[in-house]
């Protein structure tokens, strides 16, 4: 009768041979996978060889039980899945972010709105400006000031968005500089509230991956993350 599979020599010596990390970097298997562990049998090849040992030396008449079979079968099949599993989502990593930088890196030189309540203009140029009336609002007033506190532009607002033209109150064109923009809403009471402005800001690069993930810089915001709900403007 041939020995039983807990005692033969065989079997133990490719578990003393391969079943740990250390015994394997001994003989020159490398791990690949993230499921093995310091003390069990993660390697493919090494496995099959444990599995093939186990049934060529068992006792015919004594075969193994069939539920221990399934179960090494169904650890195999799962370590062979998780294996290719760990390769697919580093492929698909890789990809997402090959493709996050390639969109970041288009922004550049474009512009978001943000919440802010100046901008720097060119003279002759328009400026888009939004904000949100209260439910109770009557009327909505837009002031704009120049860095010198005057002002140059008063305009009563019937929308929610709105483009200045870069005029002043006699029409003419402002010149180049720092503009203040300053939206107030009157209701029946007479209550002026002043109201959150959102402009234009330039976006004059990119980082990759950064602390906060990929995060674009913008012109008198600062970082904005790509993740954020942003329009951005062409």
């Amino acid at each position: 009768m041939m020995s039983d599979i807990n005692t033969n020599s065989a079997l133990s010596g490719l578990i003393s041979k391969y079943g740990t990390d250390e015994a394997k970097a001994k003989n020159g298997i490398t791990s690949t996978t993230s499921t093995e562990s310091s003390e069990g049998i993660g390697n493919q090849d090494v496995f099959l060889q444990l599995y093939i040992e186990q049934l060529k030396n068992q006792d015919p008449t004594q075969p193994q039980e069939t539920g221990d079979m399934v179960s090494q079968m169904a650890e195999f099949s799962s370590l062979e899945r998780l294996t290719s599993m760990a390769s697919e989502m580093s492929n698909m990593t890789e990809a997402l972010m090959s493709n996050q930088a390639l969109t970041a890196s288009t922004l550049v030189g474009k512009s978001v709105f943000a919440s802010q309540s100046s901008a720097t203009i060119t003279e002759g140029s328009a400026v888009q400006i939004r904000t949100s009336f209260p439910d109770d609002a009557l009327t909505n007033k837009l002031e704009v000031t120049d860095s010198a506190g005057q002002t140059v532009k008063t305009i009563d607002l019937l929308k929610e968005e709105f483009a200045w033209d870069g005029t002043n109150d006699a029409g003419e064109a402002v010149p180049s500089g720092e503009y203040n923009f300053k939206v107030t809403s009157r209701n029946a009471d007479g209550e002026v509230t002043e109201l959150d402005t959102e402009l234009p800001a330039r976006i004059n690069s990119v980082t990759i991956n950064g602390e906060q993930g990929t995060t674009l810089n913008v012109q008198g915001v600062g970082s904005l993350k790509l993740s954020s709900e942003l329009e951005i403007i062409g």
